[in-house]
């Protein structure tokens, strides 16, 4: 048997090998991919305008309070965090993600080390960092409120399950879960109903600890009640009344904004994305069986693992469940239930290894490679490739240039609506504090300190000469222009 001292040093460089994996496939070329439209442009226009405005609790849109983006203020604070330390670019725009990812990360692993063993930790770490859809998709690589809403029902979690030793960590997954309401909203609903299932599955109150619990409860209502007054205070009730009735209500009892799915809808979102984890998973599960492996059992030990299992296991089907009840299906919803995952693939890939035959353990290392290696294959190819958005190129050429605070206005053809792109807006915003406006030609010729942007395919040199206008920049996709002085 090797020295306890040399496994702790095989851990830790196992670790940060893999850790430094996370790191580059998270952050590497982060700041060069566009903008996206949905929801990361909204998000960042909320949190420019917040920041500009100086008001951190109103997020607006375009300059009027936002009664589309209903959801609480933190995830904006983040993102205006990153404006402030690396810039009003698309680095700051998702910095903070990035960084709540790798936490995560480092939590998961932490946890399932001192729970479940070094084996158990490595697998999980390895498995979050190569889960294409956590990475890539609407989350850590975005700045979306995902990422940040997933680091805080992961905390919770975690120190729910943490409080079964120490009471005091109730108090810390009551505030995770306060701060994950105060930055998705409803969504944060998914862990209170955990808390009460685990509550009572695992019998919590034969424990005697109901005045822990009470205050466990008030760090959770305490601070979304004071955003809540602090809200209340802008514009009364009318937030609340669209946080209600659009945001819970209509997107739970009919698909809006076509956001349309089955029951069937997750499970085919988990397959597309996580597939050969899942197959391991599988395999791994089989060949326990065939050679009498036990898997998640652990009998002579501390039983708390055993409700920690519970507690993970929930957390894995509670998300699911009721994102399949409700009736808009989008496919990020489901992101919190990749860490949980990922540590339950970690903990059977340890109890495998351990109790295992050697030909049991050399096809689970193969199998471990092989998914790995797939994932981040795929990594690669798309973090080394982001494709370029030539709208986008051309009003970040405005940045160095002296029209700082001046209006923009697009230019459309009579049959044509000219609505703005939020990914536009943001970068117009972030470019050179751009600020786009709506009414077309019309509008532009009678606004002082203004710009309009054309479409190739809409301009013409009669435009042009018509009415006195000049190139001020250009590319493939169109033009910008200026009036004569």
């Amino acid at each position: 048997m090797r020295n306890p001292s040399v496994r702790n040093i095989s851990f830790y460089l196992a670790a940060a090998l893999i850790f430094s994996m996370m790191v580059y496939n998270v952050f590497y070329h982060l700041g060069t991919f566009p903008i996206s439209s949905w929801d990361e442009a909204r998000h960042g226009v909320n949190a420019y305008e917040m920041l500009r405005h100086g008001n951190l609790i109103v997020n607006t849109y375009l300059g009027h309070p936002d009664y589309w983006n209903l959801k609480p203020p933190v995830s904006y604070w983040a993102i205006m965090i990153g404006y402030k330390l690396v810039g009003m670019n698309a680095l700051g725009l998702r910095l903070m993600s990035g960084i709540c990812a790798t936490l995560t990360a480092v939590a998961i692993a932490l946890f399932v080390k001192k729970r479940f063993g070094s084996m158990a930790a490595i697998v999980s770490l390895l498995a979050l960092s190569t889960s294409t859809q956590y990475l890539l998709n609407h989350c850590a690589r975005t700045g979306d409120a995902d990422s940040l809403f997933v680091f805080f029902f992961t905390l919770s979690i975690l120190s729910l399950l943490a409080a079964r030793r120490q009471t005091r960590w109730l108090y810390a997954a009551g505030l995770a879960c306060s701060l994950a309401f105060l930055t998705k909203s409803w969504h944060a609903g998914n862990i209170l109903l955990i808390m009460v299932l685990y509550f009572l599955i695992t019998r919590q109150w034969e424990s005697g600890r109901w005045r822990a619990w009470w205050r466990a409860a008030l760090t959770f209502v305490v601070p979304v009640l004071a955003w809540a007054f602090a809200r209340y205070h802008y514009d009364g009730f009318s937030f609340f009344k669209q946080m209600i009735g659009y945001d819970l209500l209509l997107r739970s009892t009919r698909p809006i904004e076509g956001h349309i799915g089955d029951e069937t809808y997750y499970g085919i979102i988990l397959v597309h994305f996580f597939f050969w984890w899942l197959a391991l998973l599988v395999g791994i599960m089989v060949i326990s069986y065939m050679q009498g492996v036990r898997l998640l059992a652990f009998e002579g030990t501390d039983h708390r693992l055993k409700e920690d299992v519970i507690g993970i296991l929930l957390w894995i089907c509670v998300p699911l469940l009721m994102f399949t009840i409700a009736k808009t299906k989008i496919r990020w919803y489901i992101l919190p239930v990749y860490p949980p995952l990922c540590m339950l693939i970690g903990i059977c890939a340890s109890q495998l290894w351990r109790k295992g035959t050697w030909g049991a353990r050399g096809v689970l290392l193969t199998g471990l490679l092989f998914v790995a290696s797939f994932y981040e294959t795929n990594i690669q190819h798309y973090i080394h490739h982001p494709k370029p958005n030539f709208e986008l190129a051309l009003l970040q050429q405005t940045a160095q240039m002296p029209v700082h605070g001046y209006e923009l206005f697009m230019y459309h053809p009579l049959h044509e609506k000219g609505r703005w792109p939020q990914n536009a807006v943001l970068t117009a915003e972030l470019a050179n504090d751009l600020k786009p406006r709506h009414g077309g030609l019309k509008t532009f010729l009678h606004t002082s300190r203004s710009l309009l942007l054309v479409k190739k395919a809409w301009f013409s040199k009669q435009l042009e000469h018509q009415y006195h206008l000049s190139v001020l920049a250009s590319n493939r996709w169109g033009y910008i222009l200026e009036k004569h002085a």
